[in-house]
């Protein structure tokens, strides 16, 4: 697919400004804070990286790896809203378990007082019952298509 030159323009632009933004993040941290943050900043972000690259990303390679193996008999709309699900019930229960973890923590009972492990449990009902129907009611109409069409 050929890219036009206003698309190749506009991403060069926001390459240099993104560019831009980073170096002048980079030399403000020496100005804003002290050696030992600054080598706390340096080392969490290290391991996080690490951890990134380490962890993360193989992870999800074989999460994908494996989605692609269990939707390789689904219709190509099926297997979409599989990962679609799959994917948004991972950053819900990443977002989830960041409130958890602060409930946790919380110095005030009445902070943070909702039942999140419960609720993080019926969103997961949910979003299976609901992607579970599609994926039901999209297989079973390809299914007829196919029938009609000889």
């Amino acid at each position: 697919m050929k890219t036009s030159l206003t698309v190749k323009a506009a991403r060069g632009a926001l390459g240099v400004a993104g560019v831009a933004m980073l170096v002048y993040g980079m030399l403000g941290l020496p100005t804003q804070l002290g050696p030992s943050q600054l080598i706390g900043l340096l080392t969490w972000m290290a391991v996080a990286i690490l951890i990134h690259d380490g962890v993360i990303v193989p992870l999800s390679t074989l999460a994908g790896a494996g989605l692609t193996r269990a939707g390789a008999k689904l219709q190509s709309p099926s297997a979409a809203v599989l990962r679609g699900a799959l994917l948004t019930g991972a950053v819900v229960t990443l977002l989830a378990g960041i409130l958890l973890k602060a409930q946790s923590v919380a110095q005030s009972a009445t902070v943070l007082e909702a039942d999140y492990a419960v609720n993080l449990v019926w969103f997961w009902v949910v979003l299976a019952l609901a992607a579970a129907a599609a994926i039901f009611f999209l297989e079973r109409r390809a299914r007829l298509a196919r029938t009609i069409r000889p």
